[in-house]
């Protein structure tokens, strides 16, 4: 979920007792400094986990027999999240150590598109594998036609224009000027009815709301018919499902499961916003430490922060939902690490693979043999 922080902050002011008002910032640092010490503790534990897990997660997905059309989905989501990791830790250095990274002319501008759009991608992806398993599972007649490599690319392709298109708007909000990247004073007009506020609000609800919520409904039909072919073994034996796709769908269906949980809890705070609104700036400490209207902002503020850390873990996750689900994904996880580390075990590893497929494919021919025995001898 977006933050609506813009990409500046108040300076501080040296001296706390002869103010009269203050800035948003210094009054959470003052009132709320567990807020600050959480971005700085929590924050940086999802760049560590995110950045080696979607390089790994990436570098198996691309690889080509692993690109049928649910493979191509997901090393996109995976570059897809190691980049938006990469202009977080930006803005989160600019943010919260005050580094000067994005005050600059032309970058004022771009970051914003480039960073939201990063942002909206991830939802946008697992919609797409989302739509493509419905499609597999509940129209297998369709299924050759819409989840083919060629098409799953090109959707991909186009989701990521559609994530651009929604967000190019932001190089006109931003811009830079008093060495500063601040909104533009015609975009911030009217408050919560201005132009900026209004396209945020209505992105965000259709990203982070409408999208969690359409995946959960194709999910949910998914499992309905999973459950249904999996009744039936005529079904099973027709189409010869087998444990590689139902290890597929487990896989999908947890990560769009997972992208749920974390974004839908974070939009609802996000609509809550104008329900806890801020209390006068023009007070002093001791009067906001009474003052109901900023301790009911400060308590909503915290519950926001604590959704909104734990939410942006679906950034950095996916590779441990991959490892726990995914047979296929541990076995290539296994090749990539002894090509690179150990050639010895490599070659017993495929020795033992050879030995297992070849054991199984003995063991399916006997059966088909068994079964059309029993066959021929029941039409006799």
């Amino acid at each position: 979920m977006a933050s609506v922080t813009p990409l500046y902050t108040g300076t501080t002011p040296s001296n706390w007792t002869t103010l009269t008002e203050h800035t948003y910032d210094e009054i959470l640092s003052h009132h709320r400094p567990s807020l600050e010490l959480m971005d700085k503790v929590i924050t940086p534990i999802w760049y560590i986990i995110g950045f080696p897990s979607n390089t790994l997660a990436f570098g198996v997905w691309i690889r080509p027999h692993m690109r049928p059309s649910s493979g191509c989905y997901l090393a996109a989501l995976a570059l897809g999240d190691l980049v938006f990791l990469a202009l977080q830790l930006i803005f989160w250095l600019q943010e919260t150590w005050k580094m000067r990274l994005i005050h600059y002319p032309v970058l004022c501008e771009v970051f914003p598109i480039l960073f939201m759009a990063a942002q909206y991608l991830s939802p946008l992806l697992v919609l797409g594998f989302t739509v493509e398993r419905y499609i597999s599972i509940c129209h297998p007649f369709e299924r050759d036609k819409y989840c083919s490599t060629r098409r799953a690319v090109i959707v991909i392709c186009g989701l990521v224009a559609v994530s651009l298109g929604l967000h190019i708007v932001q190089g006109y909000f931003w811009q830079y000027r008093e060495e500063q990247c601040l909104p533009r004073d015609v975009a911030v007009q009217g408050g919560v009815r201005s132009m900026w506020t209004v396209w945020t609000w209505v992105t965000e609800l259709l990203v982070f709301g409408i999208v969690p919520i359409s995946n959960l409904v194709l999910n949910l039909l998914v499992i309905i018919e999973t459950r249904a072919i999996q009744k039936s073994e005529e079904k099973r034996l027709v189409n010869n499902v087998g444990h590689t796709s139902s290890a597929a769908t487990v896989t999908l269906l947890t990560v769009s499961f997972y992208l749920i949980i974390t974004t839908l809890p974070v939009t609802l705070t996000y609509t809550l916003w104008f329900n806890y609104p801020e209390g006068p700036f023009d007070l002093t400490h001791e009067q906001i430490v009474d003052n109901k209207i900023w301790q009911k902002h400060f308590t909503y503020k915290m519950v926001k922060v604590v959704i909104e850390k734990l939410g942006m873990s679906h950034y950095a996750t996916n590779f441990f939902i991959y490892v726990i689900t995914g047979k296929k994904f541990r076995r290539e996880l296994k090749l990539g690490f002894y090509k690179m580390f150990c050639k010895s075990k490599l070659r017993e590893y495929r020795r033992q693979q050879y030995i297992k497929e070849n054991t199984m494919d003995t063991s399916l021919t006997a059966n088909l043999k068994i079964n059309g025995s029993a066959n021929d001898q029941i039409h006799t």
